[in-house]
């Protein structure tokens, strides 16, 4: 819940909606207005990175991805500004989604290519590493996809987590992707485990 005041009146926005002082859900017209002069003050004034993600989610949700796109950046900047190392990889993932939502597949692989020349550490995340494998698959490099999906089921074997359900999902697209290169891995890997 955040409010926020607007031409002389308070409003309150809860989740996606915008309700009066009193209590009174505002009109779709107003909904608007009020979303996008909240949007512009976000931006304006410093807020942290996961408002700014938090902000980019909505606008994804409601289907405005160059709106989503700008607060993602932008929180993807104040990250590196602020060195948030936790936050980075969360921004830098929520950028590349969103360029591939408006299918700028070579800008999103150039972004990560970016941030990971002045941020090595950050590529060491499998959700980064997960992304770039998504990328790949976008891009029909197969054998790019393979490499960097077996990286990133190493990295969260490193971590001791649970491979992401994005990773899971890649998994399945390279194998209904590229079903020859997929099979050739797959003979690789036993014959490396039976050695």
């Amino acid at each position: 819940m955040q409010t926020f005041e607007y031409k002389g009146k308070r409003y309150i926005k809860i989740k996606q909606d915008w309700y009066s002082e009193i209590g009174e859900k505002q009109p779709l017209k107003t909904a608007v207005e009020l979303d996008a002069v909240f949007s512009d003050s976000i931006l304006s004034k410093e807020e942290d990175v996961k408002t700014l993600l938090n902000q980019s989610a909505h606008f994804q949700s409601t289907g405005i991805n160059q709106k989503a796109l700008d607060y993602a950046l932008e929180a993807l900047k104040m990250a590196e500004m602020k060195q948030d190392r936790v936050q980075l990889p969360v921004a830098l993932v929520k950028s590349c989604e969103i360029y591939r939502l408006l299918k700028q597949f070579d800008t999103a692989s150039y972004l990560i290519a970016k941030t990971c020349t002045e941020w090595p550490d950050v590529c060491d995340q499998p959700s980064v590493t997960t992304m770039k494998a998504i990328i790949a698959c976008d891009q029909l490099h197969a054998k790019e996809a393979l490499e960097l999906a077996e990286l990133a089921t190493s990295q969260f074997r490193l971590l001791k987590k649970k491979s992401s359900d994005e990773l899971l999902i890649v998994w399945n697209r390279i194998k209904a992707s590229f079903p020859d290169e997929y099979q050739q891995y797959k003979v690789k890997k036993q014959s490396s485990k039976d050695a």
